[in-house]
């Protein structure tokens, strides 16, 4: 195995984030970049001081206005959240990095999650689920109301592409009273995005805002902050939260690792810090000419293990093995997010389907053809695969429906290009609902159909320049 990251490695800390690159490559523009990031040490809190004044000052003049109305929710209706509130799928293309810390009492720094493990921070109020990068951020990634309720205060208006830990950012928000003393934060929405107003009723299902990175925030996200009678409460119940779960299906830790992207590239991938991390500017790339050329490669992962090692092999089409490159990760700490870019000089002097794969502690993760062209005219982009779509649950009257893309996470596309799907809702034929999204899930909000009612969700996967085929799912609301 050739692998100039077998060196000894100097290691940079940049804005939380640790990369390792090879020294011998380090004088010129770095091409080997292994790094993550696990648990670290961050702000008692996600949001700027001056504005969690403020909407504490406006929950309270709401509280006080709705009690000289004579409105009170119902204390014994159960609160349940029916689903996770953005657009994607936990484990996915979603990853809740942070849950609340059970252990946030004032100079105490030692943390603790629902589950009695360690995936939050010191004072953390919320569940953190991140989207992958800015590009999906700007395609667009739902979030919703996750029941009804009455929107009690929005913002926006601010940047949405923070990368940096700033207790000055303000967010774009909306807090929504969901009845019973319950009310729910959702944070750090993409600018322009906010759909509601104060005073606005929304049901469940209801598009509310965009996914973003606004206020003090160094990742896109969603920030969804559960309070009970003005106090913050964990929704989720495990051993270090006894009780009932104030879920439906409550969303589960994250622990197993995956690989949640992956791409090649022409030319070498120039990573400077995070927010060239999530800017993820290269082009991407499955067919390359014939003859030496610079291929890029970059792998995003989650949950590597301590003391994970990999490697990355290109093999030609007559199955020998032209690369075979690899090191470690030196990650005395799980690394909840995690990476490995590269570039490599190939020879690619015969034309047909090669394949890159990517390994991590000796398992194939990744294997993906790429084809050696002759002519730059076979150059040419595909559609992205066919996938297949469900509606969940079964429809019932009065409950928000979800329209889900089961698709490969990796290998969604063959040129590896960054997909979208077109999300089409009828009701009896008509059309309710359309709207552009990166992430794997659309809901209809609840209210919109009626028993007997025939619904059907239309999905179209594209790359932003070439349509893949469509697919639907259908059914027949049914009472409740």
């Amino acid at each position: 195995m050739t692998s100039p990251a077998s060196c000894l490695r100097s290691g940079i800390t940049v804005l939380g984030l640790f990369l390792t690159v090879s020294p011998t490559l380090a004088a010129a523009e770095p091409r080997l970049i292994v790094g993550g990031l696990g648990g670290s040490t961050r702000p008692a809190d996600s949001i700027a001081p001056v504005q969690l004044q403020k909407i504490r000052a406006t929950i309270s003049a709401y509280e006080k206005r709705k009690a000289a109305l004579g409105a009170h929710g119902d204390d014994t209706a159960p609160f349940l959240y029916p689903f996770f509130p953005q657009a994607g799928i936990l484990g996915q293309d979603l990853f809740i990095t942070n849950f609340t810390d059970l252990n946030s009492r004032p100079g105490d720094t030692a943390i603790q999650d629902w589950d009695c493990s360690e995936y939050t921070y010191d004072g953390h109020h919320g569940h953190d689920s991140l989207i992958r990068t800015f590009r999906e951020q700007a395609i667009g990634v739902p979030v919703f109301a996750a029941l009804d309720g009455v929107v009690v205060d929005t913002h926006d208006g601010e940047p949405d592409m923070n990368t940096v830990w700033d207790e000055n950012n303000l967010a774009n928000y909306v807090i929504i009273d969901h009845g019973g003393g319950y009310v729910a934060w959702y944070f750090h929405l993409r600018k322009g995005s906010v759909a509601v107003s104060p005073g606005q009723t929304v049901t469940s299902g209801t598009q509310i805002g965009l996914t973003g990175s606004s206020g003090f925030s160094d990742w896109p996200h969603l920030h969804l902050q559960t309070e009970k009678d003005g106090q913050w409460v964990e929704p989720s119940a495990g051993p270090c939260r006894p009780g009932d779960s104030l879920w439906v299906n409550q969303p589960p830790v994250d622990r197993d690792f995956y690989v949640a992207g992956f791409y090649l590239t022409p030319g070498v991938i120039s990573i400077l810090n995070r927010d060239s991390i999530l800017r993820d500017a290269p082009a991407r790339a499955a067919t390359f000419l014939r003859g030496i050329q610079t291929v890029g490669v970059r792998v995003d992962l989650r949950n590597v293990p301590v003391g994970s090692t990999f490697s990355l092999r290109a093999i030609n089409p007559r199955g020998q093995e032209v690369l075979n490159d690899g090191g470690g990760f030196n990650n005395s700490v799980v690394f909840e997010l995690g990476w490995v870019i590269n570039a490599y000089d190939l020879n690619l002097d015969l034309p047909g389907t090669w394949r890159f794969q990517a390994l991590i502690n000796d398992e194939v993760v990744v294997d993906a053809p790429f084809k050696v062209v002759t002519a730059a005219r076979q150059l040419a982009n595909r559609a992205p695969n066919k996938v297949t779509v469900q509606l969940s649950p079964h429809p019932v009257v009065g409950h928000a429906l979800t329209c889900q893309v089961q698709s490969p996470l990796v290998l969604r596309d063959p040129d590896f290009d960054i997909v979208s799907y077109r999300y089409e809702w009828k009701v009896k034929g008509h059309l309710v609902r359309t709207v552009t999204s990166a992430g794997l899930t659309d809901l209809l909000a609840s209210g919109m159909a009626h028993p007997k009612d025939k619904v059907s969700c239309r999905v179209t996967p594209t790359d932003g320049k070439k349509a893949g085929p469509a697919s639907v799912a259908n059914g027949v609301v049914a009472a409740p």
